[in-house]
């Protein structure tokens, strides 16, 4: 069973991972962090900051160090980009 959206936050927070914010193409909040599948395939998780589902979009990255240094290197319409293209959390 895949862990709940609550339980991804806190073991970002834990973890010490950036959260970055930005608003979408209709000017709606989001938060994006990073997250691994079960299969361990590193992802920018993102997440409405009204609430509501959570999407994911895989990184090329192997590795939390290379996929921070991925994250980071993206701006702001970068991430709605990459929103754009992300597919539902399962």
């Amino acid at each position: 069973m895949p862990p709940t959206r609550t339980a991804v936050r806190a073991r970002s927070s834990r973890n010490r991972q950036t959260v970055r914010s930005f608003l979408d193409d209709t000017g709606s909040a989001w938060e994006v962090t990073l997250g691994k599948e079960s299969w361990g395939t590193l992802v920018l998780l993102f997440t409405p900051a009204s609430g509501g589902d959570a999407r994911t979009s895989i990184l090329a990255a192997e590795t939390m160090f290379d996929a921070s240094a991925e994250l980071d290197a993206l701006d702001d319409e970068a991430l709605r980009e990459r929103l754009r293209d992300s597919r539902p959390w399962t």
